[in-house]
Order: C-alpha cells, then structure tokens, then sequence
C-alpha cells in the first residue's frame, strides 16, 4: 500500500516537471513580427519638369511641378530631379499655390 502514494508523488512531480519545461520552451521561442504595413506615399512617375506620387491615404495620385527651387533628398542627401525613381517613399511639402512642390524628401526601399 505504500508503493501506490509513492507512484503518485512521482507521477505528479513528473507531470509539473514537464508542464513547467513546457511553459519554459514555449517563452524562449520568439515569433517573428509580421512587417508593418507601408503606410507612406510612392513616386509613382518622373517627368522631366514634375513627379507622380501615390497618396497612401487617399489612394489618389497627384501631380507636382518640379522647380530649380525646390529642395529634393534622397536617403537625406541633397539630390536633383534625376535622383528620384519610382517605388520609393516620399514626402512632398507643397508651395503655397498647393502645386508646386517646396520640399521632396524620397528614400529607397530596403
């Protein structure tokens, strides 16, 4: 009769034993995030004397002119309008009359 009490401990100090090496192995493990979604607007064409983006938020495309005065970066280096190619990330800050783009700040895709 004592043998059966004594199984049992065993059998449940076996039982928590694995449970916790479980619980253990399952923390360790690290998921991969899913990427984020793009959320930025696109060039979508280069002209000779304005750009093409894609609105992220609007789904829209809109059209700038490109001047000798606007300020144009690429990857946050001082760029021109042949720097700029389609698919990469942009934000444009429009002139006052909401034509003309001021600023262009492109960065590449990774």
């Amino acid at each position: 009769m004592k043998v059966l009490p004594k199984i049992g401990i065993l059998l449940v100090a076996a039982f928590i034993s694995i449970s916790f090496t479980e619980r253990a192995a399952g923390k360790s493990r690290k998921s991969t995030p899913a990427p984020a979604p793009d959320t930025s607007d696109h060039i979508t064409a280069v002209h000779l004397t304005s750009i093409t983006i894609s609105l992220y938020a609007t789904h829209s495309a809109k059209d700038y002119k490109v001047t000798p005065a606007t300020k144009i970066t690429v990857n946050g280096r001082l760029s021109q309008l042949n720097g700029l190619a389609t698919g990469m990330g942009v934000i444009v800050t429009p002139a006052p009359d909401g034509v003309t783009a001021a600023n262009i700040d492109a960065k590449t895709r990774r």
